[in-house]
């Protein structure tokens, strides 16, 4: 008699060895089916643990999760484990004799499977290559003895493989449509997929190089390249920590900016620009994050082995190619990320002054060096004079907007008519110019939870208090929030506990929460990333409103050696525009503000921040904002519409968040 394996979950997660949270998730991700029910325990058996063997093992061939996903749990057992056997590694083809084939060192290996190039199976030290990596790898050998620069080759990779999964998800898509109408069984299926692969394959593929070659051609006809002998990189540890508010005024025109974390004791300074990365257009972050990861490789840092690594400061734009009515966004982008010339770095552990120079080819590095230094050591000896702040005093946000509750209205009545199931509205109240250093002064004690940041150019400055992280990577974990359900502070702490408590207890709030909550794993899942949350969730607690909040963090597990192709402008990348900033369904929401909401957003609600060189920073929505110019002053606040929403409430919901600002701009 046969025996009968039935497992708990976190039996079978032990079995599996993988993470119980890993298990759950894959079941809502429909990867795994659901276990039988005897009231309320949950039974697996030897079927389920046979799925999750079967989903790691596609996972290792390369496969992720969409791609296995996208068929069936039955089609996916036939038609994506024959695909994988095609695409089996050569038990015989190691690292070693990889590199022998190709005739290249075996570090070179190391770089191009970092970039993404080639994909091996097996663990470190045991991995295992498909035959066709030889080819590649002589590919990629000719184009760099040809003048390209291995930089260049890694970050051309990064962004292919940023799109890639997306083509290949469509194309099964279409192959399993076409078999869908011709009524074919599994096998027919996977006869059509070895018939059309290689055809569809040869058009994508004609497609790029005649696009290569015709751009290629109309750029080498008006673009000059500058010989570039990279960036040099100088670090030195004060003695004493710097004002990073004074800093950051120090400087009044140019590139300049801050990010102050107050709970974390951190800051951030920039000033000038060494390098600037400014890509434009929907592909905006993949773009900026290849150019990352090709600037690193560029850098040359000298001094402390502990020092920070360069950082980039900067941020993108809520979405592209408007051309709506409100604030003046000239100087703020698609995407601006900078290299400063000059980076002061506060932190726990002390704080760091950090130089950078860009060398011409044929410069002489050790002079270039020299003359960093001494610029350290002068900006050490002169440090700059606090900027005191003054008493706040409360400032009145605009209670009649008329134009606002109408917009509102009109979400309420397209969402009650339509599948949409949120939009967020924003608005713009302004107010005569103030003193930016006093402002920024009194947010860091009045918002220590937040990232308190300002970004300048020229003698424009935006400005705010984010309570929102969009995402913090750290090595090899991921941290994000869930960010959805505001309601007011009270004024004290019992009436503050009720209001939190009947937020908490609200169905609507708790539903419109897990939604975020299951919209952000969902995302972090195109990357490969499990997200793993609380059971319930936290209330954020600000200086006017709280919210309802859920912490996800995910494992990243990074690539050794080359240039990593996980930075946190990439994990950014799937999360932006979130449903806190844009609505459900996230299209249908965007859509609608295109038609509707008559504001240029610019860098509002859209994600800023910080990305050190090895791929490590932080990025947060930038709410609780303000565009600052000369002469005055546009603040911008939103909600978040319902089927149930009131105009004049909504309207009174984004005074209490302008007011987070307009308090502090009070003199």
């Amino acid at each position: 008699m046969d025996l009968v394996h039935e497992f708990r979950v976190e039996e079978l997660a032990e079995a599996a060895d993988i993470a119980v949270d890993t298990v759950r998730y894959y079941q809502r991700q429909q990867l795994l089916a659901p276990p039988r029910r005897e009231g309320r325990r949950a039974i697996y058996d030897a079927s389920h643990l046979e799925r999750l063997a079967e989903i790691r093992r596609l996972a290792d061939e390369g496969f992720s999760l969409t791609q296995i996903r996208s068929l069936s749990t039955e089609d996916a057992s036939g038609l994506l484990a024959d695909l994988a056997a095609q695409n089996a590694a050569d038990p015989e083809l190691d690292k070693a004799e990889l590199a022998r084939r190709a005739d290249v060192p075996e570090f070179i290996v190391d770089v191009v499977v970092s970039a993404g190039l080639i994909a091996p199976s097996g663990d470190t030290g045991e991995e295992r290559f498909p035959a066709d990596a030889v080819d590649m790898l002589v590919a990629a050998k000719t184009l760099v003895n040809a003048g390209v620069s291995m930089e260049e080759l890694t970050a051309l990779a990064l962004r292919h493989a940023t799109h890639i999964e997306d083509v290949v998800d469509d194309a099964i898509g279409v192959f399993k449509r076409q078999s869908d109408r011709n009524g074919e069984d599994r096998d027919e299926l996977i006869a059509l997929m070895h018939r059309l692969v290689p055809v569809a394959s040869s058009l994508v593929g004609q497609h790029f190089e005649r696009t290569l070659r015709t751009r290629a051609l109309a750029r080498l006809g008006d673009e000059t390249l500058d010989d570039d002998g990279g960036v040099v990189v100088f670090s030195r540890r004060l003695v004493e920590r710097v004002d990073p508010v004074s800093v950051f005024m120090t400087a009044t025109d140019g590139h300049r900016a801050l990010w102050i974390r107050p709970e974390l004791g951190q800051a951030i300074v920039g000033i000038g620009a060494v390098d600037t990365i400014e890509p434009y257009g929907e592909n905006r972050f993949s773009a900026a994050s290849a150019a990352r990861a090709a600037l690193g490789a560029r850098v040359r840092r000298h001094g402390p082995t502990d020092a920070p690594a360069p950082v980039l400061l900067g941020g993108f734009s809520f979405a592209t190619g408007s051309s709506k009515h409100g604030p003046d966004w000239t100087g703020f982008p698609d995407a601006r990320w900078v290299l400063p010339e000059i980076t002061f770095y506060d932190r726990p552990d002390g704080s760091w002054l950090i130089a950078a120079a860009r060398m011409a080819s044929g410069d002489d590095e050790r002079i270039v060096l020299e003359s960093l230094e001494a610029r350290v050591d002068a900006l050490a000896a002169a440090p700059a004079s606090p900027v005191e702040a003054t008493d706040v005093l409360q400032g009145e946000p605009n209670a009649d907007d008329q134009v606002y509750v109408d917009l509102v209205a009109s979400a309420v009545r397209d969402i009650r008519a339509t599948d949409m199931g949120k939009v967020v509205c924003a608005r713009v109240q302004e107010r005569e110019s103030i003193d930016i250093g006093v402002t920024l002064q009194r947010l860091v004690p009045r918002y220590p939870t937040c990232a308190v940041f300002a970004f300048g150019v020229g003698d424009r400055t935006f400005l705010g208090a984010s309570p929102e992280q969009l995402v913090l990577l750290d090595g090899r974990e991921v941290q994000t929030v869930a960010l959805a359900g505001t309601t007011a502070r009270g004024w004290d702490d019992t009436t503050d506990e009720a209001l939190g408590a009947e937020m908490m207890a609200s169905a609507k709030v708790r539903e419109e929460h897990q939604f975020v909550v299951d919209d952000i794993t969902t995302r972090l899942a195109t990357l490969g990333l499990v997200g793993r949350t609380p059971e319930e969730p936290g209330v954020l607690r600000l200086a006017r409103v709280q919210h309802l909040c859920t912490p996800i963090t995910a494992r990243v597990e990074r690539r050794r050696g080359g240039v990593s192709d996980m930075d946190v402008i990439r994990v950014a990348s799937v999360l932006h525009p979130t449903p806190a900033v844009a609505g459900t369904p996230t299209k249908d929401a965007l859509d609608w503000l295109q038609d509707n909401e008559n504001l240029d957003r610019g860098w509002y609600a859209a994600p800023v921040g910080w990305c050190d060189l090895d791929g490590n920073g932080e990025l947060r929505v930038a709410l609780r904002s303000a565009l600052v110019d000369p002469d005055r002053v546009q603040l911008i606040a939103g909600a978040g519409i319902v089927a149930d929403s009131v105009p004049e409430d909504e309207l009174a919901e984004t005074a209490v968040k302008l007011r987070a600002l307009l308090d502090v701009m009070e003199m």
